[in-house]
């Protein structure tokens, strides 16, 4: 009699047993996924910057989290099922599943992070294998792909149809879409920036019409950083791109000394002299492109001075050496109208007095 009492107090208690080894499982592959990054990580042969190294290292976590969660749902359901509640944890299913869609998508977002870091940093022969806008648009692509698909099976899980609601996203859209239209010309903003690329992270742009000059950070999908010359952040929404002019002084091949001189008229002798010693000067100077034309002309008599031209552009595009190479060029020219005997014209007024 005691046999079959206890026989059926072992049978009640069983779920007891199984969830200590469903435990003793989980403390094992926890074991597991920890000796595998250790070995993963001492692999010699592989480099530093090696995606595959860092592969179990992204997927560490979230399976740490997936086995908790099937732990968990394990138990709660053996407990409940000894314990006679009936369906007072169905939906434990439910949450499990949802809780392994979203450890997947998390998964799939940190090793996107691992594989974008290891081949932007990947070179061939000193350059990157990879653009970097390139590789940029198609990680954030690759986010919204996993974080879409993850909500429809999500949604799924919650036993909603998924067609109706596609369809009648299809009728809402159009609603959202105009009262967003603003987010949604700076989102397909940001996707034309990726597309054609009318600059790049650290390029120097100016926008004249809004008088914004700057340095590039980041290009992101809803609005563009800048760092203005004034080290400032600025914030342009990238449907301004669309829109207004942009100048990518990055992006120059030259840079064009352009100075009007002005001598006085008495010494209009000796402005052929001096023209012709500065053109002389300037198809000598090592600092300036001599495959670009190389102007010094007389261009007009003004009503104070006569104007000399001087048009030139440097090999230099570094606003810095520009500066230097403007301002020895300027002292040089200066010098050469002290030599020749003429003075630059001063303005001049004239007052006229009329007598009563």
């Amino acid at each position: 009699m005691q046999y079959f009492q206890w026989s059926k107090t072992w049978q009640e208690q069983a779920w007891i047993l199984e969830i200590g080894v469903v435990a003793f499982l989980l403390v094992f592959a926890n074991f597991i996924l920890n000796r595998a990054l250790f070995r993963s990580r001492q692999k010699g042969h592989l480099k530093e910057n090696d995606w595959r190294v860092h592969l179990d290292s992204a997927a560490l976590l979230p399976a740490r989290v997936v086995l908790w969660v099937l732990f968990l749902s394990f138990s709660i359901r053996a407990a409940a099922a000894a314990l006679n509640l009936g369906d007072s944890f169905s939906w434990i299913a439910m949450l499990r599943n949802v809780s392994v869609v979203v450890c997947v998508g998390w998964f799939l977002i940190r090793w996107k992070k691992v594989f974008h870091n290891a081949i932007a940093h990947r070179r061939v022969k000193g350059k990157l294998a990879f653009d970097p806008v390139s590789m940029e648009i198609i990680s954030k692509i690759f986010t919204i792909c996993v974080l879409f698909l993850s909500l429809l099976l999500i949604l799924g899980f919650f036993g909603l149809n998924i067609v109706p609601l596609l369809t009648f996203g299809g009728i809402g859209a159009a609603a959202i879409g105009f009262a967003s239209k603003d987010v949604i010309a700076n989102f397909f903003g940001g996707l034309m920036l990726y597309i054609t690329r009318p600059f790049t992270p650290n390029d120097l742009i100016e926008i004249p019409g809004k008088e914004i000059t700057g340095t590039i950070e980041e290009i992101g999908w809803y609005f563009t950083s800048v760092r203005d010359v004034h080290k400032r952040p600025v914030y342009i929404p990238n449907s301004v791109f669309s829109t207004e002019l942009l100048l990518n002084l990055s992006r120059m091949t030259h840079r064009k000394l352009e100075e009007t001189l002005r001598i006085r008229f008495e010494d209009a002798d000796k402005a052929q002299t001096i023209v012709d010693q500065i053109r002389t000067f300037l198809k000598a100077s090592a600092e300036l492109d001599h495959h670009e034309s190389i102007e010094v002309y007389l261009d007009s008599i003004g009503p104070d001075s006569l104007l000399i031209e001087v048009k030139a552009y440097s090999l230099t595009t570094r606003h810095e050496a520009f500066t230097k190479i403007k301002q020895e060029i300027l002292l040089e020219i200066y010098r050469i109208i002290h030599d020749a005997g003429a003075e630059i014209a001063l303005p001049r007024t004239s007052v006229e007095v009329s007598r009563f």
